[in-house]
């Protein structure tokens, strides 16, 4: 698809990305390291609805409480994307680090066993559980609550590296605030269970809901910002070969820090 038409179809979003995993490296001056997120994905099960996952949910944040006090947690629900490709529902949980998530799964596994019943009860989570990194990029915010994510499959120009890419992520980023977007951008790349996956790395925007959303929208599609993102991406990385899902957000649990 040429880039020019795909961008006026939809808008991509910003982050930084690395080109593999063993090249995880936090920018010079920033403190934020990467983060381990896990992802299930889950579908209904016969007769059973989002409020009967939501109390299952309520019982893990009272047990991460006490157990798992740094976990955070988000159940997805897809709104834009093709059905017969998406589950009914992704959970996303994080932890502050891999030592943090360690932690919380050994916990998990000694005194989770009811809660894991519970949620096995109105859930078939068969169809994959991954692993990815994720890195803060613009994040005035704070971490995500309730709201709206999309995500954005990236591919690293032949000619480019992960250097260039953070760079121009981060200037797109920045182009985008200035231009009003009240978006907030992460790196997400693929470490275990995924597979072998046709991109790079995710691009993660968040949204405290569909006004912010499509907001955002009006300022890539007529307001200058898929100019911009040619500009800056232009042999960088290209982020519009695959439409993007969007996703419906409820937190869980916010984890301690």
């Amino acid at each position: 698809m040429n880039r020019s038409n795909a961008a006026v179809l939809m808008f991509s979003v910003a982050v930084t990305t690395l080109a593999q995993p063993s090249q995880a490296q936090v920018p010079a001056g920033e403190a934020a390291g990467p983060a381990p997120v896990e992802a299930f994905y889950c579908n209904l099960k016969e007769g059973k609805t989002s409020k009967d996952v939501m109390k299952v949910a309520e019982q893990f944040s009272k047990w991460a409480d006490t157990n798992d006090p740094s976990a955070s947690a988000w159940i997805l629900t897809p709104q834009f994307g093709l059905g017969a490709q998406l589950p009914h529902m992704v959970w996303l949980g994080s932890n502050p680090s891999g030592s943090d998530f360690g932690k919380g799964l050994d916990a998990w596994r000694a005194s989770g066993g009811d809660i894991a019943a519970g949620f096995d009860s109105v859930v078939d989570c068969s169809m994959g559980h991954v692993l990815a990194s994720s890195i803060p990029i613009s994040v005035p915010d704070g971490p995500p609550g309730d709201g709206v994510v999309m995500f954005t499959q990236c591919d690293i120009d032949d000619d480019s590296d992960w250097t260039k890419a953070v760079a121009a992520h981060k200037t797109f980023a920045g182009e985008m605030r200035k231009m009003g977007s009240k978006g907030s951008n992460w790196l997400f790349f693929p470490m275990l269970g995924g597979g072998e996956v046709e991109y790079d790395y995710l691009s993660v925007s968040t949204f405290k809901g569909w006004a912010d959303f499509g907001a955002a929208y009006d300022i890539y599609v007529t307001g200058g910002g898929w100019q911009k993102a040619m500009q800056t991406y232009k042999d960088v990385v290209e982020c519009s070969e695959r439409t993007p899902t969007v996703w419906d957000v409820k937190l869980v649990r916010q984890g301690e820090r």
